[in-house]
């Protein structure tokens, strides 16, 4: 999944910015998506476990969250940018590709990233 989504990311991005390092813009949304997703489940959790103690003020939350994205980041270049190819050969004639525009395609990736969010906080409000 994580594959096609960098895949049409670097894609996009390709069309769009030709002058810049797609690979690298690609891994950034791909991983600010994947922490959306830790997110909303860690939220979840805390809610249902009362595990972290949410402030304003929780500096260390802050450089925890930071170092995660960064290292997502790093991982996601490292682990994705190699396989571009290999990637654009797999999923060149993907079915997906012939009704999923570009347009739609980030809409739908915005809109899934929000609810990742949105969701487990309205979720943890009500477990309380």
């Amino acid at each position: 999944m994580f594959e096609y989504i960098f895949y049409r990311l670097n894609l996009a991005y390709k069309k769009h910015e030709p002058s810049t390092n797609h690979g690298f813009s690609a891994s950034i949304a791909l991983s600010a998506f994947q922490f959306f997703m830790l997110g909303g489940v860690m939220i979840v959790l805390n809610g249902c476990f009362d595990i972290i103690s949410v402030s304003k003020d929780n500096i260390l939350g802050k450089i925890i969250a930071l170092g995660l994205m960064a290292l997502l980041v790093f991982y996601n270049y490292k682990h994705y940018t190699p396989k571009i190819k290999e990637m654009d050969e797999r999923f060149a004639n993907h079915p997906a590709n012939k009704w999923l525009k570009d347009w739609l395609f980030f809409l739908l990736f915005i809109l899934i990233s929000l609810s990742f969010l949105f969701i487990p906080f309205l979720f943890a409000h009500l477990m309380k």
